[in-house]
């Protein structure tokens, strides 16, 4: 995992080392890989309120 990722792991209170830890990242590289082609949809709530014009 980059500095980045390790840095966000720490915020959350967890050790980027724990094997546990490295398995769940794993895991939603995996999921979210698996639903790389569907698109995301957002709405004013997602974005705080501010309108995306399409």
């Amino acid at each position: 995992m980059d500095d980045d990722e390790c840095a966000a792991i720490r915020d959350e209170g967890r050790d980027p080392s724990d094997p546990a830890v490295v398995s769940a990242l794993d895991q939603v590289k995996r999921t979210l890989h698996l639903y790389r082609h569907l698109a995301w949809t957002f709405t004013a709530d997602d974005l705080d309120t501010r309108t995306l014009h399409r």
